[in-house]
């Protein structure tokens, strides 16, 4: 083989060698040795405190579920069993939400539309529509297009580009001895050039650069019999190498920025399944909160039919006993209610719009007049806390544990780059050339192929900063930011445990309130009733039979504004609970697809 020609294959070979290194190589220099100082030292006992975070808080969780807490037969329940249907009749029927004929304040002259709404239906058109989450979204796209931008740096970029020269210019004659002061060589350039080239070339993940050029030049002299060849065709092509040998070298510095965008476009996406989790639970608490308000007006206008029931029997029996005090007491009373009335009417139309502006849904817009009827009631399902199937639940799903552990990423992200930027700078730059020239086209790239024309160069270029502190203060900076992100991280899990623990909580608590409460109901109703037998063998109604007649319909109430709020109380729990395993989407049949980095291609 031609010398020239073994020259060429060897720089490509190294080359080649250069520029296919793989991706996940290490610079040598990342774990170099170091005096440890006292930062070391802190951050050192922060890393171990993190470690096992998780474990050390299921460490001391006990395996197993508490016991179930749901419907129990009290003494109560086995004394009025006879007649729990008619006592269940008896007071408010809160139950029936839907059945409340005035359910806003009018503000036109209209009757408003009444629209039946389930639960599953809000929350559906909350995910769709809500505006908090909608930002979310645009800014998961921007994420998204920001990985985008940082993978494209290792993109091939081809370039070309032509030109025309036109060179007429005078230059310094050569004289030969014995040519009389004749200039031998004209000084004087006339030329018709074109030029034609292409380049291809693209980031390497080894942290440098290679390219390949490409240029042919046709060069005409006016002047004819002076040159050979002439018109000529100059052709070249150079392969280029840059690589650095210290600071940026291997992938885990050149890839740093594309795995910073791939970790933003994770955070983006766990904090867009965020903010839907929490549009799921603020759907779910406004929806309950309607149903809540709701039933306080069913119960509000119960007060007002019983007592005016009353009014109006004390009006028929003012001729014979009921005396003009017993009549005034009622009227005053039944005035009250219907005071009550409009509070809970006024509460029940802010609790709608509420919700209305929440799932904002093109079908119930906020600016209408639409009576919003919740489809469902709530559920006295039965309820099993089982603690650590929930922090493991918890620990798997909850978003600000997702996003702590990201953010932990990146900031080891931002070590090994600063790690990088401490060492000296140290370039490799490489360049083979091969150039052809004859008076065809076809000839000039022949000669190219032939191999007989080759340039090389090689060089090595060093710097560094005396003292090197603003590269040792990067470094520690970005160590001590990778400290703040463990210490986020632990109060994530310390964060995630308590949420779960306060919703586990609630969970038992409401559940427990809601046996009782409906005992108490109960209890109430049979107050109530026993007062009524009494009444039909009274010969007259005294003043304290009255009063005690209102107060028993007001404790009735009460008892189901108790009974129903701690129903309403129960549903929050189970919507806070899920919301804090980060379970809230699954749990609502809501399903979330990850975009970008967080979606496998």
């Amino acid at each position: 083989m031609h010398p020239r020609c073994a020259a060429t294959v060897r720089c490509l070979f190294i080359a080649s060698i250069a520029g296919g290194l793989p991706l996940g190589c290490r610079s040598p220099f990342t774990d170099r040795p170091g005096t440890i100082d006292r930062e070391e030292q802190l951050m050192a006992r922060i890393d171990a405190a993190v470690q096992g975070g998780e474990a050390r808080q299921m460490a001391v969780t006990p395996t197993q579920p508490a016991p179930a807490v749901g419907p129990a037969e009290t003494a109560v329940d086995r004394m009025l069993s006879a007649r729990r249907d008619e006592l269940n009749a008896i007071g408010p029927q809160s139950a029936k939400v839907g059945s409340t004929v005035a359910g806003t304040v009018p503000l036109t002259t209209e009757a408003p539309k009444r629209v039946v709404l389930s639960l599953q239906a809000a929350i559906e058109s909350a995910v769709r529509n809500n505006l908090d989450a909608e930002t979310a979204r645009l800014q998961q796209a921007i994420s998204e297009n920001d990985l985008d931008r940082a993978e494209a740096a290792f993109d091939w970029i081809v370039g070309a580009g032509v030109g025309y020269e036109r060179n007429d210019q005078p230059s310094v004659g050569i004289l030969f001895p014995g040519s009389g002061g004749t200039t031998v060589i004209p000084n004087v350039t006339n030329q018709k050039n074109w030029n034609f080239g292409a380049s291809v070339g693209r980031a390497l993940e080894s942290g440098g650069a290679i390219s390949v050029q490409g240029r042919t030049d046709r060069i005409d002299n006016t002047v004819d019999g002076l040159y050979t060849p002439d018109p000529a065709w100059s052709s070249a092509v150079s392969l280029g190498l840059t690589q650095p040998l210290l600071r940026g070298f291997g992938s885990d510095v050149a890839l740093a920025q594309v795995r910073l965008a791939e970790n933003a476009d994770r955070q983006a996406n766990e904090a867009l399944r965020g903010r839907l989790i929490e549009v799921i639970t603020q759907t779910q608490q406004a929806y309950w909160s309607l149903v809540s308000a709701r039933a306080r007006l069913v119960s509000a206008e119960w007060l007002v039919q019983v007592g005016e029931e009353v009014r109006d029997v004390l009006a028929k029996r003012r001729e014979f006993d009921a005396t003009l005090a017993q009549y005034a007491n009622a009227v005053a009373t039944v005035e009250q209610r219907k005071a009550i009335v409009i509070e809970a009417r006024r509460r029940l139309s802010e609790a709608g719009n509420a919700l209305k502006a929440v799932i904002n849904s093109p079908d119930l817009p906020l600016g209408g007049e639409i009576d919003v009827v919740p489809g469902d009631v709530p559920s006295d399902a039965a309820f099993e806390a089982n603690l650590r199937a929930s922090l493991e639940e918890a620990f798997r799903n909850a978003p600000a544990i997702r996003l702590a552990l990201v953010s932990i990423d990146s900031a080891s992200i931002g070590v090994t780059v600063a790690d990088s930027n401490t060492l000296p700078q140290l370039d490799l730059a490489t360049n083979v050339t091969w150039f052809g020239l004859e008076g065809d086209f076809g000839d000039s790239m022949s000669e190219l192929n032939e191999g007989d024309f080759v340039n090389y160069a090689a060089g090595l270029q060093f710097s560094q900063a005396l003292g090197n502190r603003a590269a040792e203060a990067e470094y520690r900076q970005a160590r001590l930011r990778r400290s703040q992100s463990f210490v986020a991280y632990e109060q994530a899990v310390q964060g995630t445990v308590l949420a779960v623990k306060n919703a586990l909580t609630d969970c038992v608590s409401f559940r427990q309130l809601v046996e009782q409460n409906r005992t108490y109901r109960l209890a109430q109703a049979e107050n109530l009733r026993a007062l009524l037998v009494d009444e039909k063998t009274l010969a007259a109604l005294t003043p304290e039979f009255l009063q005690l007649k209102f107060q028993l319909q007001n404790g009735l109430a009460a008892a189901e504004d108790a009974y129903f709020a701690s129903l309403v109380g129960y549903q929050n729990a189970i919507a806070a609970l899920q919301r804090a395993c980060g379970t809230a989407l699954e749990a609502n049949r809501i399903a979330f697809e990850a975009t970008g980095s967080g979606k496998s291609k």
